[in-house]
């Protein structure tokens, strides 16, 4: 379908439109070249991005590059584009990066190293590769921030990681009173559901000893 929209002109009449005096056909024909894939369009889309002011039509703009990335620099500078408004989107910018057909672990790393804490957010939200234990270790720095929502998120990934390690880190918050973890309902399912599990697990390698023993 892409190769069809190219030799029909679809893709060259929507990248002219791209340069449009008019807003609206300028969005318009961002969302088409994004479901065209068109990677000619990414600078101008890039550039779209950085000279608007935020709105919903920011975000069309911000898709329509992820399905069009050529590496993951364009994808490094639409993140970094988004980022810059401080509006705690992450959850939104995660679901963008999804669009792109590129692998994009070693962006997120980046992020998760960085010291810009709406950059962590989204690396932890986004992170869906396995946890190496130096990955673990980089997401167990994070515990410590101030920003609540980047502790929740990291221990969030941690039980991912070790539920028996994230059920005693969690019951160490209790003990601490991190009211802003121990009373986040999410997290408060995840601690039920390991903690069930483990305690069922123990209860059978209990039953399992006491039938050896005999």
């Amino acid at each position: 379908m892409i190769t069809l929209c190219e030799d029909t002109g679809l893709v060259k009449q929507n990248l002219r439109r791209l340069y449009s005096r008019f807003h609206w056909i300028r969005i318009d024909a961002a969302y088409h070249v994004g479901a065209m894939r068109s990677e000619e369009a990414v600078p101008r889309l890039l550039q779209l991005l950085q000279t608007k002011k935020l709105d919903p039509t920011h975000f069309i703009i911000a898709r329509s590059i992820a399905k069009c990335a050529r590496n993951l620099d364009d994808i490094r500078n639409m993140l970094m584009l988004l980022v810059k408004h401080r509006k705690s989107n992450h959850y939104l910018a995660v679901d963008i990066m999804k669009e792109t057909e590129l692998d994009c672990t070693p962006l997120l790393l980046e992020c998760l190293r960085s010291k810009d804490k709406d950059l962590n957010k989204i690396a932890l939200i986004g992170w869906s590769a396995p946890l190496t234990a130096e990955i673990a270790d980089l997401v167990y720095r994070q515990i410590d921030s101030k920003d609540k929502e980047v502790r929740i998120q990291s221990v969030k990934l941690l039980f991912k990681y070790d539920a028996l390690f994230a059920v005693a880190l969690f019951e160490s918050f209790m003990k601490t009173n991190d009211t802003e973890i121990c009373q986040n309902t999410e997290m408060i399912e995840i601690y039920s559901s390991c903690r069930k599990q483990i305690n069922e697990e123990e209860q059978v390698d209990k039953e399992n000893r006491y039938v050896y023993a005999v």
